[in-house]
């Protein structure tokens, strides 16, 4: 490689948000996927620094054509997804992982997820999901990455 890409092939993006024209401090999207693996392992995260910029909160996380094929969920998690395994392609929105009681999030990297059942087979219509169920009106100036083809890997 010509070394345009970290060593482990993950390009990444971080990226404040706007609110009403506002940007927010702290409040990010953030994506990343592997620069050999078109159309595979694709995140999309929004989060906020916490208090003092000190750790970033996760709040909703989209997984999109996992190469782990998904993971289980924790059986405290809320919804019908509780305990059971989530397919390459799921969802890790906030109701799942918010503990009200106790008025923040659970611990570790978003662990509740749910399948999502809507058909997504280009990065296009990823980006078109994310907008709608994270709620970012011009989420179409997010750039497809810059995947690298190669017919003999």
């Amino acid at each position: 490689m010509d070394g345009a890409y970290p060593v482990d092939g993950y390009i990444r993006y971080y990226v404040p948000l706007d609110i009403d024209g506002i940007t927010e401090a702290g409040l990010n999207l953030s994506g990343g996927a592997y620069a050999r693996l078109p159309e595979r392992h694709v995140t999309l995260e929004l989060s906020i620094q916490g208090h003092g910029g000190i750790r970033r909160i996760r709040l909703v996380r989209i997984d999109w054509r996992s190469l782990k094929g998904g993971h289980s969920n924790d059986r405290r998690c809320a919804g019908p997804w509780a305990g059971k395994r989530v397919p390459e392609t799921h969802f890790h929105r906030f109701d799942l992982n918010w503990i009200e009681s106790e008025r923040r999030m659970r611990k570790g990297k978003l662990p509740c997820a749910e399948p999502i059942d809507e058909l997504i087979p280009t990065f296009e219509d990823l980006i078109s999901f994310a907008g709608i169920h994270l709620n970012i009106k011009n989420i179409n100036i997010v750039p497809r990455p810059n995947w690298e083809y190669d017919l003999f890997p």
